[in-house]
């Protein structure tokens, strides 16, 4: 089932590189496109999370839910503490806020909206793997991969691997345009090189920022090709760099307030 879904590190690359390059060519010419792009994403993302609850329940048992809290309340903060990842992101929303015509009530209902879909499609994952218990059939890391297997086979595979590509490209749009607009405001105010605020003449986005990052983009994926960090590596300086920002945006938070 997950054989149609095991690529060589070369097909890794170079579908990293294709999501980096289309994430950052959809930024090039501009948000309202993004935006278009990233609705068609999202609503691809949620109908196949949809299909695969709906997919799941002939095979949910309700013996599963019990004991309710097999391994005691401190697998609950452990849990909690897996959210937080899964919910991490959403400070890219105040950096594209200059994009929006009224940044204080489109931000505050765009956020709010989404967490609530977001916090919904999360718990009826969660409700299929357990109740379908799909996690002990090929570890935790493919049990969307096994439910919707069960009923389609191994188009299921494929979808949910698709699936992956899509959030994967959804990220790497949001995350590009919120970078750019980032280097774009500091250059604005002297705090980065001036050229980073050179903007496309047609498209009036931040080119010169978007360039830097696929600079950045090139040098990790060489550093990734070579050989020379291995990818759970390079997946920790993310995290690391994302715990930073939580803690002095709560700072600079404190320091306002």
């Amino acid at each position: 089932m997950t054989a149609a879904l095991e690529l060589g590190e070369g097909a890794r690359i170079a579908i990293a590189a294709a999501m980096l390059a289309i994430g950052l060519m959809i930024n090039i010419v501009g948000m309202q496109v993004a935006g278009k792009v990233q609705i068609g994403v999202v609503i691809a993302i949620v109908a196949v999370l949809v299909m695969a609850f709906v997919l799941a329940l002939p095979n949910m048992d309700s013996i599963h839910y019990t004991p309710f809290i097999p391994n005691g309340w401190v697998s609950i903060g452990q849990a909690g503490a897996i959210l937080f990842w899964c919910f991490i992101g959403w400070e890219a929303v105040s950096h594209l806020s200059e994009e929006f015509t009224d940044p204080r009530k489109a931000a505050i209902k765009g956020v709010t909206i989404a967490a609530i879909i977001v916090g919904i499609l999360y718990f009826l994952t969660a409700l299929a793997t357990v109740g379908t218990q799909s996690y002990l059939h090929g570890g935790a890391d493919v049990s969307l991969v096994w439910i919707i297997s069960q009923p389609l086979g191994s188009w299921g595979a494929w979808i949910a691997g698709l699936t992956g590509i899509f959030i994967c490209t959804a990220t790497v749009i949001a995350y590009a345009g919120a970078a750019s607009r980032v280097g774009y405001a500091l250059a604005r105010q002297g705090a980065a090189p001036r050229w980073m605020a050179l903007l496309s003449n047609r498209f009036h986005t931040p080119i010169a920022s978007l360039g830097f990052l696929a600079i950045c983009f090139i040098l990790v994926l060489g550093v990734y090709a070579s050989g020379l960090v291995s990818l759970t590596t390079l997946i920790q300086l993310p995290n690391a760099t994302f715990i930073l920002t939580y803690l002095g945006g709560c700072a600079a938070g404190i320091r306002l307030l």
